[in-house]
Formats: C-alpha cells, sequence, structure tokens
C-alpha cells in the first residue's frame, strides 16, 4: 500500500519539531552532536560520527546521549569484526526513532581500544 503524502508531511513536521528539541537538548547538555536523519514516517536516527574519533569516544557519545534520553543500548557483534550498537528512543511515552553507531576496528585511532567494553579483540561470531 502507497504511503499517504498527507500523513507522511505531518508525521515529519511532528518529528522535525522533536529533532530541533533534541538538537537543543544536546547542546544544552553538552552531548556531541549526532548526524540526524528523518524519515517518510517521521522516525528519527541519531547516527554517531565515526571518522577521525576512537571506538571510545564513538561509544562515548553514543552512551551520552542515551543515558539523556533514557534508552538502553543493544551491542551486536559483526562476523566483519565490527559491533553495532543501537538504542531505541522515545519521547513522551511514544517510540520517536534509534540512535546508533557502527564501530569498525580497522578505523580505530586508538591502540589500545579494541571496541568492547569488554576488552576483548572484537572478533567473535555473531
Amino acid at each position: 500500500m502507497p504511503l499517504n503524502a498527507d500523513h507522511a508531511y505531518r508525521w515529519q513536521a511532528a518529528a522535525h519539531r522533536i529533532l530541533g528539541e533534541l538538537i537543543t537538548e544536546g547542546r544544552d547538555n553538552g552531548l556531541p552532536p549526532l548526524t540526524w536523519t528523518l524519515a517518510t514516517t517521521g522516525a528519527l536516527t541519531g547516527e554517531v560520527h565515526g571518522l577521525g574519533t576512537t571506538i571510545k569516544e564513538q561509544r562515548a557519545t553514543l552512551t551520552a546521549w542515551a543515558a539523556h534520553l533514557g534508552a538502553t543500548i543493544a551491542e551486536t557483534p559483526r562476523t566483519d569484526g565490527r559491533t553495532s550498537l543501537h538504542a531505541l528512543i522515545s519521547r513522551d511515552g511514544e517510540r520517536i526513532g534509534i540512535l546508533r553507531a557502527e564501530l569498525f576496528p580497522e578505523l580505530n585511532n586508538d591502540p589500545e581500544d579494541h571496541g568492547d567494553s569488554d576488552g576483548d579483540d572484537g572478533s567473535r561470531n555473531a
């Protein structure tokens, strides 16, 4: 069934208002900026920027935002060595989107940081 354009615009407008609130809250609370995407369904995705930052910094960014929004982070090790982090986010009891980070060990700038909170090398099989 095709997406109703009127609904999509209404959902996006509502999400746009929420996104403005999130950006303001991030600034006011000293949170690192995220790359935000707004879907036609009104879902928001906050993506942690990875280039030029360590895995530890990426994890800290997602953790700070998740704590601010009261979200729980799920961690999925991938067979290619990267680790996917995500946290579903809600506002006023309604799910509004997700926070995400993809941790790539080969791009890590910190040789002491292997990407996992438990200190292993991230080579576990998913």
